[in-house]
């Protein structure tokens, strides 16, 4: 199927309208997809007008897209790991059109991604009010057309510090961090959909269930296949030792591209 991204823009909002058609004994591909997801650290903490002059240049080939449609990766005054994560995959894949999805919400735990939601679960952790984050994000790569007409190349996912201050929802990451997987290769019909995630590192003292989400991690990266722990010890952090700052997001973006390097062609 031959892919054209087209933007389309009335007044100040942006459409994606992807148009296709089988093109007999063409080679295109279509394009490359990168969901990203999780909680603060994903929004992301760095601050854009500490960018250098040669760190705000969009590749060419980068869409960036998040629940309220097409935006710019510096048109908001703060960014997450997507800026030096897009940077790297754009220059391993040039030919390739990719496209950044990214939906994450502060201070939410697994009861808030949890595919089949419940909203007085969700509520053990404070986060009934900002609903069903995974149907969500489901909804984002359907209004854009991206599942079924695009190729997903990974999900990437920075989360864990709300889970680390509950230990009755600590002690069930590993089941509700494998829930979310498996559910992400179903709908998106891939059943070796590459996860890639960063560990949680906040400050223990105040999350002070944060070695039992540790181990989670690590066990599901032993255990299930295709997913990838991002080690994120000693990315610089804001004041507070929770949020990585400016270089500790560029940095971590650099890491999770790292992780694709036996993707890259």
């Amino acid at each position: 199927m031959l892919f054209r991204l087209q933007i389309v823009r009335v007044g100040t909002l942006a459409s994606v309208l992807w148009l296709g058609a089988w093109s007999v004994g063409a080679q295109t591909v279509p394009p490359l997809v990168f969901i990203l997801a999780g909680q603060s650290n994903m929004v992301g903490q760095g601050v854009t007008a500490e960018l250098t002059a040669d760190q705000v240049i969009t590749p060419p080939n980068v869409t960036y897209l998040m629940d309220f449609g097409e935006t710019g990766l510096f048109d908001r005054e703060r960014f997450g790991p997507e800026v030096s994560l897009a940077a790297r995959l754009a220059q391993a894949w040039p030919d390739r059109e990719l496209i950044f999805v990214k939906h994450a919400v502060g201070g939410t735990s697994l009861l808030a991604w949890a595919p089949e939601w419940d909203a007085a679960r969700a509520e053990l952790t404070r986060n009934a009010e900002v609903g069903p984050l995974y149907t969500q994000l489901i909804a984002i790569l359907d209004r854009h057309e991206l599942r079924g007409d695009a190729e997903i190349g990974a999900v990437f996912w920075m989360q864990g510090e709300s889970d680390a201050q509950y230990p009755e929802v600590a002690a069930e990451y590993f089941d509700n961090l494998t829930t979310l997987i498996a559910a992400f290769r179903d709908d998106l019909q891939n059943t070796e959909l590459l996860f890639v995630m960063g560990r949680a590192n906040p400050s223990p003292e105040r999350y002070t269930e944060l070695p039992v989400v540790q181990r989670a991690q690590q066990r599901i990266a032993d255990d299930l296949a295709a997913v990838r722990l991002i080690d994120t010890e000693g990315l610089s952090k804001r004041d507070d030792g929770v949020h990585y700052d400016t270089a500790g997001l560029l940095e971590l973006g650099r890491r999770f591209a790292a992780a694709l390097a036996t993707e890259m062609p």
